[in-house]
């Protein structure tokens, strides 16, 4: 299992939904990577694609649960853009406590778990485990500590089967890309 600390694990945009399969392109065509997951819906009420090998994500509202109105009401205020930079952490809890005991008013937890049980005791989504890329991730939590510098400064955890998801304290090796054509 792999996972980043103690560095920047994504950067995450947020878009329009009409947009966000021309920006997907754009960034794939650009810098060669494929996004290894592209899911969400109205169900969960956001659509993520998700290139964890080259850390980056784009969102857009879908449905009109909560996590969509949190979308929208971003869209609304700032626009298309910068939505998050997402510091890995080891532990997302300690971290969100640490930040609160510096004054900060962190957001809620946004956790998708691997293991149904642990995800209804900890408030999380459960993965289907009969999409492949949510095999391969085994934890996924995260949480927004401010609006900061036109964006949100978030942390998380998110432990994948990547090879190249290395800790921040070893020598990793560069971020795989993959052709697309």
């Amino acid at each position: 299992m792999s996972q980043i600390t103690n560095r920047i694990d994504h950067v995450a945009w947020m878009c329009r939904p009409e947009n966000h399969d021309a920006y997907v392109e754009k960034l794939s065509k650009l810098f060669n990577i494929t996004f290894e997951a592209d899911d969400g819906g109205p169900d969960f009420g956001l659509r993520f694609t998700w290139s964890w090998s080259a850390g980056l994500e784009v969102l857009s509202p879908a449905g009109d649960g909560d996590h969509a109105k949190m979308c929208w009401k971003y869209l609304d205020e700032k626009g298309e853009g910068l939505f998050a930079v997402v510091m890995g952490v080891a532990d997302v809890d300690e971290t969100r406590e640490h930040a609160k005991s510096l004054g900060y008013t962190p957001g809620p937890f946004l956790r998708l778990h691997g293991d149904l049980e642990e995800a209804h005791a900890k408030g999380g989504v459960p993965f289907d485990r009969q999409k492949e890329w949510m095999r391969r991730v085994q934890d996924c939590t995260e949480c927004v500590l401010e609006h900061w510098l036109g964006g949100n400064l978030a942390i998380g955890r998110i432990v994948t089967d990547e090879p190249n998801r290395a800790d921040g304290g070893s020598q990793a090796e560069p971020t795989r890309v993959v052709r697309t054509e």
